[in-house]
């Protein structure tokens, strides 16, 4: 390596040199500083030949080193220093701004929600046009759905349904329960089964209520909305003294499938969003995510159980048919599907 200093200068690896002088008793010293963009080792090599120097002019001298300063890392420290004040003062901006947004959001959706028929029920706008219902429990219930943007919606304001709604189910083509993930949502929904035309029927998650879902979960909880009818067979059954469990297996012997434990397991233990495949023998054949299985289903042309984690569609039920699967675990399917009688079905 070179280390003529000029050269350097020149080329640009090294700054501006800085010299400060002072004289005590006929002695001259001070300090050079000398900034460099050389690596770290050409550095410290240049440092070391510094050292070396033994006149300056006529005069002896006697060069050490005091220190060597990486003056980016102090640089960086500020950045980073200086960075974290300025996201900090964003992030309270952010929530100002945030704050800001909930209100007038809050204001909006208190401005669309009206009084409906004879007993002033808490409604959306869009109660009386729509073909489609949402009834729901109370007030922040239809708040709650006006904020995405879901018009159709009125409370019934406790247990006791004022005959002003049931006479509305009847006038709609699709009617909707949407209940709490509790006990009081479960007495709703079966006063509501009593009295009112219910054709589905979604749930909040357990523990959960209507009010207080965010925007992802009211959107999945109403995604997954069961129909009345399949949740009328299943209460019939499990009037007669059966469990779920003895559904089950009465659904399954109807295929005379092997291995009906680990099925079984397989459906309790699930995890969301995913899809199981079994062999006529009981015989796991493939762990997919739902949205891979349109596509690598039919790599498995000895599939006879599937189980979904998710919501059977009528593009993938096509398939399936065509495959002469036997028996289907899902939660939920898309609306107005029909399944052939020759497939048994299990709603989980």
């Amino acid at each position: 390596m070179d280390l003529d200093l000029r050269d350097l200068q020149k080329s640009g690896r090294i700054g501006r040199i800085e010299v400060e002088l002072g004289t005590k008793e006929g002695m001259t010293e001070g300090e050079i500083r000398i900034p460099s963009s050389l690596t770290r080792k050409e550095t410290a090599l240049l440092a070391a030949t510094v050292e070396t120097v033994t006149r300056v002019g006529p005069c002896e001298a006697e060069i050490k080193l005091k220190e060597i300063k990486d003056v980016r890392e102090s640089k960086r420290k500020k950045i980073i220093k200086r960075a974290a004040e300025l996201l900090k003062e964003w992030d309270e901006k952010s929530l100002e701004t945030s704050e800001i947004e909930e209100k007038i959001e809050k204001d909006i959706n208190l401005g669309e929600i009206t009084e409906w028929g004879p007993d002033k029920l808490p409604a959306g706008p869009d109660v009386d046009k729509s073909d489609e219902l949402i009834i729901v429990e109370g007030r922040a219930d239809v708040l709650n759905l006006l904020r995405i943007g879901l018009k159709n919606t009125i409370a019934v304001q406790g247990t006791n349904i004022p005959k002003s709604v049931a006479d509305l189910t009847r006038k709609k083509k699709n009617v909707i329960a949407f209940v709490d993930g509790d006990r009081g949502g479960t007495i709703i929904l079966n006063e509501l089964q009593q009295v009112a035309k219910l054709d589905y029927v979604a749930r909040a998650p357990e523990g959960y209520e209507v009010e207080e879902l965010t925007r992802k979960q009211m959107i999945k909880a109403l995604q997954n909305k069961k129909p009345v009818k399949s949740l009328e067979l299943e209460h019939r059954e499990l009037k007669k003294g059966k469990s779920k469990d003895d559904i089950l297996h009465k659904k399954l012997s109807k295929v005379k499938l092997k291995n009906e434990e680990e099925i079984i397991n397989t459906i309790r233990n699930i995890q969301d969003g995913l899809a199981v495949g079994f062999n006529g023998s009981g015989e796991k054949l493939f762990e997919l995510p739902v949205s891979e299985l349109y596509e690598k289903i039919e790599d498995h042309s000895n599939l006879k159980v599937l189980i979904i984690n998710g919501i059977l569609s009528n593009r993938l039920l096509t398939v399936l048919i065509r495959m002469g699967i036997s028996f289907i675990a899902c939660r939920n399917k898309e609306e107005d599907l029909f399944v052939p009688n020759s497939i048994s079905i299990y709603f989980f």
